[in-house]
This record gives structure tokens, sequence and C-alpha cells, in this order.
């Protein structure tokens, strides 16, 4: 085959990947990879708590690890929903795959560190969060914080075209979760940071809630 054929055949697949017979799209392909960094992120959770069953300890499960864990559960699944609804015209370059790349990253740096792999610091889940909290909820403020950066321009969007729905509710709900989370970073009393922990837990539901139907209530309650 001569260089003309070749790059005919290159300009006919633009944004496509040809595995044999196989067409995979750009976003496809790039889903394949943040899919499996998520997906391990998960197989932390999983297997820490799967390694307290196996060595009957869950009586010994400490309330701010089951929720830090729950949280991060609930933060990676939300991620992958929101996949569903990014912008498909995703490019295989640096300048695109940098931000989702970096919070599934931190998502599953958070994962592996909440529970301990030794099984003997099970009976020692208090002072081994205590140790390890600041990162656990750094990594996940991290991941907040490049999860809003690459929504910046839904965020724009959404001041120009929806300016109501804006400042009733995104701007005081993104408060809401940053606040929470940079509050979980500064506190120390175990109490404070089970109560701070199951609010940000509810609030990350509030939204992916059947679609989206809890923010359509409050606009309504403000007459939006």
């Amino acid at each position: 085959m001569d260089g003309s054929s070749i790059q005919a055949n290159r300009d006919e697949c633009v944004g496509v990947t040809t595995l044999g017979r196989l067409d995979i799209d750009e976003f496809s392909f790039f889903f394949a990879f943040y899919g499996l960094i998520l997906g391990l992120a998960v197989a932390e959770l999983l297997g820490g708590f799967a390694g307290m069953v196996r060595a009957h300890a869950l009586k010994r499960m400490e309330a701010q690890t089951a929720l830090v864990a729950l949280l991060t559960f609930v933060l990676i699944v939300a991620t992958w929903v929101d996949t569903f609804t990014m912008d498909r015209a995703i490019t295989l370059s640096f300048s695109d795959l940098w931000p989702p790349i970096l919070l599934a990253t931190f998502y599953y740096l958070a994962a592996a560190v909440i529970f301990p792999r030794d099984p003997r610091q099970f009976s020692h889940l208090r002072a081994y969060f205590a140790v390890r909290r600041k990162f656990i909820i750094g990594m996940l403020f991290a991941a907040e914080l490049v999860d809003f950066y690459a929504n910046r321009y839904w965020l724009a969007d959404r001041y120009v075209h929806q300016s109501a729905a804006f400042w009733a509710w995104t701007v005081p709900y993104n408060i809401a979760i940053k606040g929470a989370f940079l509050a979980l970073f500064l506190l120390r009393g175990r109490r404070a940071t089970i109560a701070v922990l199951a609010v940000q837990l509810l609030l990350f539901m509030v939204p992916y809630w059947h679609a989206g139907a809890v923010e359509r209530c409050w606009l309504r309650l403000l007459g939006y």
C-alpha cells in the first residue's frame, strides 16, 4: 500500500481508533482507561471491607471509617454518572485528559488508604483514621476542586442561560460542599467529624436522587 492510500485511510478515520475489525471512538477509548482507574478505586474499598469480613472484625468498624468509605463510594459512582453527561467531543490529549484522570487518581489514592491492609490494625481503626484523616479528606477535596475546574464551562453556561438556578442552587450547593470538605480537613473531634461526614454524604446524594428532582423542588419552593 502506498503512502497516499495510508493517508486517505487515516483521513477517513479521524477521531476513531481501529482495532482489527472493531471501531472505537475517542470517548469510548478514554472511558475505558478512566473507568479502569475508578474501578480500581472501588475494588480497593470493597477489598478493604471484605478484609474486615474475613477477619470477623465488623464489630470493630469505626464510624468515621465506615462513613468516609461510603462517601468515597458515592463520589466515585457520582463521577461515573457524570461521565455520561460530559462533552463527548473529548480528544486524546493531555489538555482534555488531565482533569478526569487526575480526579480518578485522587479517588483511588483516598480509597486505597481508608482500610488498613494489616488485619492487626482492625482493632485500632480510630487511631488509624486519625493518623490518615487529612490525607484521605485532602484527596477527596482535591478531587472536588479538579471536578469544579473541569465543569467551569458548564458553570459559565448556567450563569448566562439559567442565572436564577445558578444563584439559587448551584452557588449555595457548591459552597456547602466545599465548606464541608474544609471543615472535615480542619476538624479534630470525632463526633463533629462523624456529623459532617453524614451531612456531606447527604449533600452528594442530593443532585443524583431521582435525576435532579431535589433541585427542581427547591427551585419551585423559591418561586423559580
